[in-house]
Parts: C-alpha cells; sequence; structure tokens
C-alpha cells in the first residue's frame, strides 16, 4: 500500500507547537517565581526556536544557535543603554550597530525570518526596561537560558522524526534542502544597500516620530518599518506594508481589548502560547492575519514589563504603525526609482536571485 503524498503547502503545526513551547515555557516559569517584569527577555529569547524552521536538522543547529546569540546580544546592548540612562542618542547609536549586525547576519545565514524585526524588537524593549545594576546577573540567567531552553525545543523535531517518521513519513513536512552559504555576501554591494535602506528608514521613522507631540513608544515606528522593507534577496512591495498596517490594527484592536479586562499574569501567558502559536500557523501564507495574533502577544508581554494605560498603547500602536508604514512605502519608491535607473533590482545582483 501506497503512503499517501505530503503537500508541502499543509500548515506547519508541528513548527507552530515549537515555538508556542519555546516562548511559553520560560514566560510561565517567570511568573510562577513572581518575576513579570523580566517577562520581555524571556519573550525575545524565546523567538529564537522561529529561525531556520525548515532547515535540515545540521544546518538549523547552526542557524538557530547562531540567531540565539544575535538575540542575546542584542538584548544585552539594550540592557547597556538602559543602564547607561536610555538616552536618545544612545538608543539611536545603538539601534544603527544592530541593524548592521542583524542584517549582516540573517543574511549570511539566509534565515527565515529574514528581516532584523526580532533582533531590532528585543534591542529596542531592553533599552526602555528600567533595570538596576543589581539585576544584571539575574537579566543574564534568564537570557542564557531561555536561548539554551529554545534551541533545545527547535532541535526536539529530530529526535521525533528518528522514532516516528520511518513508520509515518506522510505525517511529517518534508525539510528543505541544505542552503549554501557564504560569508562572502558580506562584500556585496547588495547587502549594503539593505543595510543602507534598513538604517536610513529606521533614524527617518523614529527622528518623526520623536517630534510628534501627545504620543509615545517611537519605537514602534521603527518596527514597522524594519519589518516592511524587504531582506536581501526580496523583491520591494506595497502590498507587505498594506498587511502589516491592516493586521496591526487589527491586532492592536484586540489586545487593547484583553488588556482593558486587567488580566492576570497567568492569563497573559496563555495569550503567548496561543498568539505565538497561530502567528507560526499563518506567518507563511496570510501575514496580515499573522499580525493579528502576534501584535497582542508582543503588547501583552510588554505590558508585564512596561505596564501602561490599554487606551494609550492602541493610540500609540495605531499611530506609530501607520508613521513606519508610510516611510517604508515611500522607501520602496524611491527604491522602485533607483531599480528602474540602473537595471537591476535594489538589495540583488546578477548573483543572487530575488523572490
Amino acid at each position: 500500500m501506497t503512503t499517501p503524498a505530503h503537500s508541502t503547502r499543509t500548515i506547519n503545526i508541528e513548527g507552530a507547537i515549537r515555538a508556542a513551547v519555546a516562548g511559553g515555557a520560560p514566560l510561565a516559569l517567570l511568573i510562577a517565581l513572581g518575576m513579570p517584569g523580566y517577562a520581555a527577555f524571556a519573550m525575545f529569547a524565546g523567538f529564537t526556536a522561529i529561525f531556520g524552521a525548515t532547515e535540515p536538522y545540521r544546518q538549523r543547529a547552526v542557524t538557530t544557535g547562531v540567531a540565539g546569540a544575535m538575540q542575546a546580544v542584542c538584548m544585552a546592548a539594550g540592557v547597556g543603554v538602559a543602564l547607561a540612562g536610555s538616552q536618545l542618542w544612545m538608543q539611536a547609536v545603538g539601534l544603527v550597530l544592530v541593524l548592521v549586525f542583524a542584517v549582516c547576519t540573517l543574511s549570511a545565514l539566509r534565515s527565515i525570518p529574514a528581516q532584523p524585526i526580532f533582533p531590532v524588537f528585543a534591542f529596542l524593549v531592553s533599552s526602555l526596561v528600567p533595570v538596576r545594576p543589581a539585576d544584571v546577573p539575574v537579566i543574564a540567567t534568564i537570557i542564557v537560558c531561555s536561548v539554551v531552553w529554545a534551541w533545545l525545543v527547535a532541535m526536539s523535531g529530530s529526535v521525533l522524526r528518528l522514532v516516528l517518521h520511518p513508520h509515518a513519513p506522510h505525517r511529517f513536512r518534508p525539510l528543505a534542502e541544505r542552503k549554501h552559504r557564504s560569508l562572502a555576501v558580506l562584500r556585496t554591494p547588495a547587502l549594503w544597500e539593505t543595510v543602507a535602506l534598513n538604517v536610513v528608514g529606521a533614524l527617518v521613522a523614529g527622528a518623526v516620530a520623536e517630534t510628534i507631540p501627545g504620543l509615545g513608544h517611537p519605537y514602534w515606528a521603527v518596527i514597522a518599518v524594519v519589518s516592511t522593507l524587504p531582506a536581501l534577496r526580496q523583491r520591494h512591495t506595497v502590498f507587505r506594508a498594506f498587511q502589516r498596517f491592516i493586521g496591526t490594527i487589527g491586532g492592536t484592536v484586540i489586545a487593547v481589548g484583553i488588556l482593558l479586562l486587567e488580566p492576570s499574569a497567568w492569563w497573559i501567558v496563555l495569550i503567548a502560547v496561543v498568539g505565538q502559536f497561530f502567528a507560526e500557523i499563518f506567518v507563511a501564507q496570510r501575514y496580515a492575519v499573522c499580525l493579528l495574533f502576534l501584535t497582542p502577544l508582543a503588547l501583552a508581554v510588554s505590558w508585564l514589563s512596561l505596564p501602561e494605560a490599554p487606551e494609550l498603547l492602541a493610540l500609540d500602536r495605531v499611530a506609530q504603525t501607520t508613521l513606519g508604514a508610510l516611510v517604508s512605502v515611500a522607501l520602496l519608491f524611491v527604491g522602485r526609482g533607483i531599480e528602474r535607473r540602473r537595471g537591476r533590482a535594489l538589495g540583488a545582483t546578477g548573483a543572487i536571485r530575488t523572490v
């Protein structure tokens, strides 16, 4: 009897479960220990598990390990800025360094996700969480342990496949082919064009956001930019900016409705687990729907570390995301103009295919 064929378009439930467990378990442990103020560090470390989710496991071990180290370094940089007073110029310099580091790392890894949203998010929030020098050992322990846990969860599928795949191969998604990686990409003009787009977009969005009276959280405008601009080898598209805007608006409405109920920390853990699970389910095919789950997750967990009135969070989130989307679209049109002049895609060379 032949085994049923596996469709590559089926939902990646296996990967979604891993992502939810990687982020949810450390978060639950912190709540059980009465340490909700450190929740953001566990969340950003938990994102380690989503990198390289379709790669063969030997290559995934490297991808996830490097991504985890990247997340840890960016959080450490953010904590350093926070300890130094979190002055605006420090945040700006740190943001530029993090963008260069993250774009180069993710481009060399050829990882998915390819945009630097998670390391940038980790740095910016870490730079704003109020910390004292005495907190550093605890924060370092949380980050390291959470990254290691996420790496182990990401690699757990190798054991499941070893045991169960021979008996039911059709129940497992086929893994992608091994990627060819080379540090030579760091010497290509395409990479530095991508870096420049992200740096210019992030600084412009952040600077404009800072000047708008009555609004806070300018870093959300920065996040909107770096999550919308295309990564190396990707085409420039306005549609992703539109999806980002629509998904964020819907996700913000959901998040505010939840936070107005003043949920307990344990409800926040549940929201984080459910949000991460369904965000992974929809991220590949329905980015706007993914954000309906990812936005409440990010707002709810950040709220544990930086409690604020939900109404103000909603206003800032919508306004700053709109600003970031507009900056992204403007840069995309500038990029298109440059592409037409020189006859090749921005952020791509003859040796690097756009997808």
